[in-house]
């Protein structure tokens, strides 16, 4: 499945990379320094590639470990042990930071009472500390996002001082050891706390000083109802939000969605009990669902994503129907014209969620001065 890890040979804007030595050239890198996530339900997609897209980047998130309690990081009961051990070693093996990604998914209002606490507080800062150190790891990235959408919007004045409390004594804990430490969360879009200010309960003005990246997850803006995902109106009011509440783009990281989302709108009949739902498509996954549906996709300019509807028929046993489906997704285009709004605004990079959704027309957009990586390049 995983094939060999073969470095490639890459030429830059026609001029070759590779001089006649036993060292191979370098990945090269993007105009502005490029983060990804790296899910482990993607790992099937993302490894075969890895090897001539690992060294583009300055930072790769592996998404599988969760805080589990006050003293523990765990990893994923679904990840794969094979998968993940071997993304690790080709990660280790490319000019790239390793910066895990701890995700928060206790129950709702658990987290927050343990940042609550000064003495728990102080214990989770050690477990992740411990678990930066054992796997001697660049960096960590913190993505609890409970406080968000789980613990509710009364909660977030009495949880805000706290989150600053827990950033600052991470933050100063990993410095401390030589290690970054980077968060991902929902946009604000002013310096207040009102119900137009975003999600507020982050202090993004507080922890700028304590963290050395914010990546803000400029996506997801339509999941219940069908409609476009990171329209580009909403991303640069995510930018000017989080820039005036921190003062600075120095430290912001602008996220960029490789995906989509598929809804049903519509229904004739009594669908099965187990009819899908909304699902979700990748931009590595959406062309086989136009061909296989016959779909026509419409761009739209004013959100910088396409979309495009089908019918579905939906039959078993306990039923039968015809779902009319709504497709969103961002393709390489718009994943181009989201990082020209960073180097616009003078960010510090962008951060692909995910690898493995991408394609090589999502590349192309990335790195658009750089020849084929499998091309066979001159060595005179």
């Amino acid at each position: 499945m995983l094939g060999a890890l073969v470095l490639a040979v890459v030429g830059v804007a026609g001029t070759a990379l590779f001089v006649a030595t036993n060292e191979e050239p370098l990945a090269p890198k993007p105009d502005i320094p490029l983060d990804a996530w790296v899910p482990y339900w993607t790992l099937d997609d993302a490894l075969p590639d890895f090897d001539r897209r690992g060294g583009s980047m300055r930072e790769v998130s592996p998404f599988w470990f969760t805080a589990v309690g006050v003293d523990e990081i765990a990893v994923d009961a679904n990840a794969s042990v094979e998968a993940t051990d071997a993304f690790m070693e080709a990660a280790r093996g490319a000019d790239v930071a390793v910066v895990p990604s701890i995700v928060d998914l206790l129950p709702a209002g658990e987290m927050a009472a343990i940042l609550a606490a000064p003495a728990t507080r102080a214990r989770h800062v050690q477990a992740i500390r411990r678990f930066a150190a054992d796997g001697d790891y660049d960096g960590i990235d913190i993505d609890y996002e409970q406080f968000a959408f789980a613990d509710g919007r009364d909660t977030w004045a009495a949880t805000r001082p706290n989150w600053v409390a827990f950033i600052v004594e991470l933050g100063a804990a990993l410095r401390a050891d030589g290690r970054t430490l980077a968060v991902s969360i929902p946009p604000v879009y002013d310096a207040g706390q009102t119900s137009e200010s975003g999600f507020w309960v982050y202090d993004y003005g507080a922890i700028v000083d304590h963290v050395d990246r914010i990546r803000i997850m400029t996506y997801d803006f339509s999941v219940g109802e069908p409609g476009p995902i990171a329209p580009l109106d909403w991303v640069e009011t995510a930018i000017n939000g989080a820039i005036e509440a921190t003062g600075s783009p120095d430290k912001l990281v602008l996220g960029l969605p490789a995906y989509g989302r598929n809804w049903v709108i519509a229904t004739a009949g009594t669908c099965p009990v187990d009819a899908p739902g909304r699902t979700s498509v990748t931009a590595r996954s959406v062309d086989d669902l136009l061909d296989r549906r016959s779909a026509l996709p419409t761009r739209v300019d004013e959100t910088g994503e396409w979309t495009f509807d089908y019918e579905l028929e939906v039959a078993d046993e306990t039923g039968s129907c015809v779902q009319t489906r709504r497709v969103h997704y961002v393709d390489g285009d718009g994943i181009r014209q989201r990082m020209d709004l960073a180097r616009e605004y003078r960010l510090d990079g962008v951060a692909l969620w995910a690898l493995g959704f991408e394609d090589d027309a999502v590349w192309e957009q990335i790195l658009p001065n750089v020849a084929d990586p499998l091309a066979p390049t001159s060595t005179d």
